[in-house]
């Protein structure tokens, strides 16, 4: 009789530990991405677009397309859009008429890029402002090492407003 009581005893202790196992927590919850920006502005450097003085896309150098084809893609990638300022910058070296001139050239040239690739010419507007709003002074009036000084003037600003 002990024996079918020891039995008994062990049986019941093991149908009890059986059913104690613990299952795992469930693994938390992923954390939720940060909201995307509701605006954002991009400088594309004009040296890597456009040559020195010109306005055209044709000779621009392959990180100047990646850059225009990643910003091409982020305008395009299904976030309705408010709208697209493309602003166009000079150096000082030439006739202000002419870095005006210049400015706007390049900027719609970027313009008619970003509407090939879909962004919608609505939203898109596209102005020059010359040489007056530059980012770094350098002492000279010619040269080529005032030309490599003057470089980060010479550039394109890309302001994305998206809607909310």
């Amino acid at each position: 009789m002990k024996s079918n009581l020891a039995l008994t005893a062990v049986a019941t202790a093991a149908l009890a530990l059986s059913a104690c196992t613990t299952t795992p927590p469930p693994p938390p919850e992923p954390a939720a991405p940060p909201p995307a920006p509701s605006s954002f502005l991009e400088k594309l450097g004009a040296d890597g677009l456009f040559a020195f003085g010109k306005s055209s896309l044709d000779d621009f150098s392959p990180e100047g397309q990646r850059a225009l084809d990643e910003l091409a893609t982020r305008l395009t990638s299904g976030r309705p859009l408010e709208i697209v300022h493309v602003i166009g910058h000079s150096d000082r070296i030439g006739s202000d008429q002419g870095n005006l001139r210049l400015s706007t050239q390049r900027a719609e040239a970027v313009r008619e890029y970003l509407i090939d690739r879909g962004v919608p010419e609505d939203r898109i507007t596209a102005v020059g402002r010359g040489s007056v709003e530059p980012m770094v002074e350098c002492e000279g009036d010619r040269g080529q090492e005032v030309i490599d000084c003057l470089a980060p003037n010479r550039r394109v600003e890309v302001r994305v407003h998206f809607a909310d």
